[in-house]
């Protein structure tokens, strides 16, 4: 009988995925009723919501283009912008989400009442400053439409979170945390699909070049990599592939290397007390000083202060 191959290779993003650690961090919902409008905070991260029951509009700060919802319509917020949910814009009267959370039951807030509207999320984080780097130029407000067979996978993902996270049961963290970064990766293939002429880095993931070059840098990150040798993967001159690769990621391939170097830096760091020799050596660098150097042009600090500072906060 033949038996199907299935790569255990990482392509680039399941490998950025993995390595910034996606976690969710809450669960909740909002049921609104009557004429209502909620000011939420800017949350440090992403959040992934579904409409389950009617319709609203939702405003993101700096985004010139309000955007109407209905139910079944799944929308991820990744822009780490305030942002309104209301049934109407104009109306004067506001609510902040901080205050109505105070008085949640079971993750659920009410709004004037309840019955009209409701809406549930999850909110996720990254950990490590590559996330920053990365998602920075991604659209502020990704919207799946309610009625598309992707939106229902979605929800019922969304659904199977959020009833994990209230009843728990045997193997709860083990579900949630295979779930969470499968419902993000979902909402992120689905803008994918139609954003190719968009400039960022998930663009730039399917770029026929510049995926190659991507991977390699990932992958091989401890090579001392030259601009002429990923051009050369990328198959484009060294000043046509420096300049695209700019234009799409929002970084040069250098400063891409040693962020992604340094990612993997901060998780050695957190890790133990491995010197900081074998660290500078497993992340590339030829010598501590040289290490030390490149870390402290990111932190602001030097890698054993970074250390220290860790352990303070885990006593």
């Amino acid at each position: 009988m033949d038996e199907t191959q299935v790569s255990t290779t990482d392509d680039p993003l399941s490998s950025a995925l993995t390595k910034m650690k996606l976690r969710a961090l809450l669960h909740v919902a909002l049921d609104a009723g009557g004429s209502w409008a909620v000011d939420f905070p800017a949350y440090d991260g992403f959040t992934l919501n579904v409409v389950r029951k009617g319709e609203c509009w939702l405003s993101v700060k700096g985004h010139d283009q309000d955007v109407r919802l209905r139910a079944g319509d799944c929308f991820l917020l990744a822009g780490e912008k305030p942002f309104t949910l209301a049934r109407s814009l104009t109306l004067k009267k506001r609510f902040r989400a901080e205050q109505l959370f105070t008085h949640a039951q079971n993750g659920v807030a009410t709004c004037q009442g309840g019955g009209d509207f409701f809406v549930n999320g999850t909110i996720f984080r990254f950990e490590g400053h590559l996330p920053a780097l990365l998602f920075r130029r991604l659209p502020p407000v990704i919207l799946i439409d309610g009625n598309s067979e992707q939106a229902a996978a979605l929800r019922w993902n969304l659904e199977r979170f959020g009833s994990e996270l209230r009843d728990g049961g045997v193997g709860r963290s083990f579900m949630l945390g295979h779930l969470a970064p499968v419902m993000l990766l979902q909402a992120l293939r689905m803008y994918l699909s139609s954003a190719q002429n968009d400039e960022n880095w998930l663009v730039a993931l399917s770029h026929p070049k510049l995926s190659k070059a991507l991977e390699a840098i990932q992958t091989h990150y401890r090579q001392n990599w030259s601009l002429e040798q990923l051009a050369d993967l990328a198959n484009m001159s060294r000043s046509g592939f420096a300049l695209v690769f700019k234009k799409k990621v929002g970084v040069t391939p250098m400063d891409y290397l040693k962020h992604w170097r340094m990612q993997i830096a901060c998780d050695l760091l957190k890790a133990g007390d491995e010197p900081l020799s074998a660290i500078a050596s497993a992340t590339g660098y030829g010598s501590e000083s040289a290490f030390s150097v490149a870390f402290q042009k990111i932190f602001k600090c030097r890698p054993g202060a970074y250390r220290r500072s860790l352990s303070s906060v885990l006593r």
